[in-house]
């Protein structure tokens, strides 16, 4: 009984040393100083909300985004290169991005799209993230559709 016990503790430090030393990057630690809520003013467009928040042990950021009675969820986790993300878009389709940069700037670009019907249907292709400071960031977001791409701001500000 006592070597059992002995192994299943043995077992449980091994499993807690690969927890602890799961992927990560300072993009991703960046990334995770948006937890909390956050609002914007997108002009021409109305009022939109943000709530970030941490699961899974800290390794996925889940971004719930509200804006004209449509909800949409982006979750990003770091990879062994950096980060990726996956956008649950209001447009039922799925992008899945990965970074570039990091510090201040951090770039999410397309490698690929789940549930899109055409190359020209409508889907968003990156999103830039620039932090001005604690309490402020800018996520301008790539809309694609119809062969041509637009540049969205959302400029927002922490809730507190």
């Amino acid at each position: 009984m006592t070597r059992r016990i002995t192994m299943i503790l043995v077992a449980l430090t091994f499993a807690s040393l690969s927890v602890a030393n799961a992927a990560t990057s300072p993009a991703f630690q960046k990334m995770k100083t948006l937890v909390g809520d956050w609002k914007a003013d997108i002009p021409g467009m109305g009022a939109a909300t943000a709530k970030y928040s941490l699961h899974s042990d800290g390794t996925a950021l889940v971004e719930e985004l509200s804006m004209h009675g449509d909800n949409m969820v982006t979750v990003y986790y770091p990879t062994a290169d950096g980060i990726a993300m996956t956008h649950y878009c209001s447009s039922h389709n799925q992008p899945h991005m990965i970074a570039s940069g990091g510090a201040d700037k951090i770039s999410f670009a397309e490698v690929s799209v789940d549930n899109l019907p055409s190359k020209d249907a409508e889907h968003m292709k990156g999103v830039d993230f620039t932090f001005n400071d604690a309490d402020h960031f800018t996520a301008t977001w790539m809309h694609s559709g119809g062969g041509k791409d637009m540049a969205v701001p959302f400029n927002f500000a922490r809730v507190k």
